[in-house]
């Protein structure tokens, strides 16, 4: 297994660990995977655009309250790639919750997230995520081409 291999299972497990815990209620595994060094941003689907750890964190800890009974997670990994001490992963995280004490309902939210390593570990800098539209299924994506390769 090469080290990008490597990391990609990495970045799968985290963000699904994350996505599973926050249906839940419990913010901690999406907190422990993001930078605390600016500059950190989010472009939310659920809660409002932030910059900053000092804004990030608490919204974080607001989106998981909001959230109850979650269940059948998933994450699918849909491009990766990492060259030096930056990676982005896109995927699509699929789960059952209540949001606001609504009706438990599937949800399929899109997300974009890009990592950087820090003193050896690889945290997020950046997530955009959006709910995809239940009448636009999941795109198939070709092979995206390694940059070393270019």
């Amino acid at each position: 297994m090469t080290e990008r291999d490597g990391l990609r299972g990495q970045i799968e497990q985290q963000l699904h660990r994350a996505e599973d815990a926050l249906v839940h209620g419990d913010a901690g595994p999406r907190l422990s995977m993001w930078s605390r060094r600016d500059p950190v941003t989010l472009f939310a689907a659920l809660g409002v655009s932030k910059a900053g750890w000092q804004e990030l964190e608490p919204m974080f800890r607001k989106v998981a309250s909001r959230l109850a009974g979650g269940r059948d997670v998933s994450y699918e990994l849909l491009s990766f790639e990492a060259s030096g001490d930056i990676a982005w992963a896109i995927g699509i995280s699929r789960f059952t919750v209540g949001i606001d004490g609504g009706q438990i309902k599937p949800y399929a939210l899109r997300l974009t997230n890009l990592f950087r390593k820090e003193d050896g570990e690889w945290k997020v800098v950046h997530e955009h995520s959006d709910f995809q539209p239940s009448d636009h299924p999941t795109p198939a994506i070709p092979p995206v081409a390694r940059l070393a390769d270019r």
